[in-house]
């Protein structure tokens, strides 16, 4: 495998960022280091992506001309890349933090360097005096506990749901002509988060994210973080008017469209209601609007619903911590009606009945194979080698034909 990594180094000499390109080849490396480097490049996320720093040493910088490339890639059967948005190098090659950098290139040893992304409201949350939030003295009407309540059941279902964690998938043309979807969940897990995305997401929910938002908000009123949690809540409300984020194969700058209006044809038209005939028309006019390619569409829509859940996440884990807190500081909980799986340990715990079958279908046929084995006198090569027949025997007394309810083989 080969495998790039471009990394942004400031140049403490003349204070300019300049970026420098750096190559593995991971079939020089010993077995062991080689499918560390392997795995971890094959795993790496956000929450992992720091983990290559280990083995930035064994990087070389290197420049290829075009003839030294095309030997060089043609002897790798892939090619990979690294990419860590918040680390930077010096000359040397030396980490520098954030706080390094600034003074660096300030002059000045009190300089703070803010993140690309940084927005008002974080940078005067950072700046400002933080006291402690007296909870003690905190007092929550019956319906705003609830409303804080009903809002944290929800984060927490929505955190552990599998398309929160995997994320929208991809597209590409993978085929080398036509667009597709890929993505590491399923349907019917998609399904499941929307369910719970639309309880933050539509206005007429009692506990969504902008009145938790507020709630909070109102009960620490006059702490920097109020304002801090009404800046994400008012983003989010924000990037609801704005188009959906550019995209290549729209051959354009940007959608025609807000996201908040891709949002509501899918919702009404597909998970929240069956569709009337303004949101079919909607519908169809931003199926228009990306060239009829649906699974573009679909894309631009599992994106969007994603990163505006983790909108809700940024400020959704302080929220319901102050919930936590202040429900065991005053020793209540509102009357907020617990999800099934709160109160049911063993939702889930049941084999499906697709997995059921082929266990006892298995544990059937390694049993009749068994007592084959055993009735020709146990010879060599052990009960398996009659597996086969001993499944052809199960199908036939059980019915099943060639096309459907086979015994599957054991892995």
């Amino acid at each position: 495998m080969l495998v790039f990594w471009r990394i942004r180094y400031l140049d403490t000499r003349d204070k300019q960022f300049k970026h420098r390109d750096l190559w593995l080849e991971t079939n020089k490396l010993d077995p062991i280091t080689r499918a560390a480097i392997e795995a971890s490049h094959d795993l790496q996320d956000l929450s992992r992506a720091r983990g290559m720093l280990r083995h930035r040493h064994l990087f070389r910088e290197q420049k290829y001309s075009p003839a030294e490339w095309i030997e060089v890639s043609s002897r790798h059967g892939r090619i990979g890349s690294v990419s860590i948005h918040d680390y930077f190098e010096d000359e040397n090659g030396d980490e520098l933090t954030d706080k390094q950098i600034a003074v660096t290139l300030s002059g000045n040893p009190q300089a703070i360097m803010f993140p690309a992304g940084a927005k008002p409201y974080d940078i005067e949350y950072v700046l400002a005096d933080k006291p402690p939030v007296l909870i003690d003295r905190i007092s929550l009407s019956p319906h705003a506990l609830d409303v804080l309540g009903y809002f944290t059941r929800d984060l927490r279902e929505m955190l552990a749901s599998a398309f929160f964690k995997e994320g929208p998938g991809t597209i590409g043309c993978f085929d080398g002509k036509n667009l597709a979807l890929r993505t590491a969940i399923t349907d019917e897990e998609i399904r499941s988060f929307v369910t719970i995305f639309r309880r933050f997401y539509l206005e007429k929910e009692p506990a969504n994210f902008p009145k938790a938002a507020a709630v909070f908000a109102n009960a620490i009123e006059g702490h920097p973080l109020a304002d801090w949690i009404r800046g994400i809540a008012g983003d989010y409300t924000a990037e609801l008017q704005r188009p959906p984020q550019y995209v290549p194969f729209l051959g354009q700058g940007q959608c025609p469209f807000t996201r908040k209006r891709l949002i509501d044809v899918f919702l009404y038209s597909q998970y929240a209601h069956q569709p009337d005939e303004r949101r079919i028309r909607q519908f169809q006019e931003c199926l228009a609007a990306v060239g009829n390619r649906r699974p573009l569409l679909d894309w631009l829509f599992l994106t969007e619903v994603w990163e505006r859940a983790l909108n809700v996440r940024n400020a959704g884990v302080i929220i319901a911590g102050f919930y936590d807190r202040y429900s065991q500081c005053h020793q209540v909980s509102g009357s907020v009606v617990h999800s099934i799986a709160s109160d049911n340990a063993g939702i889930g715990a049941l084999e499906k009945k697709d997995a059921r079958e082929t266990r006892v279908l298995n544990e059937k046929a390694e049993q009749l194979a068994t007592s084959i084995w055993a009735g020709k006198g146990c010879p060599e090569g052990g009960p398996m080698q009659f597996l086969r027949e001993a499944r052809e025997h199960l199908k036939a007394a059980l019915g099943h034909d060639n096309t459907s309810g086979d015994v599957a083989p054991r892995e």
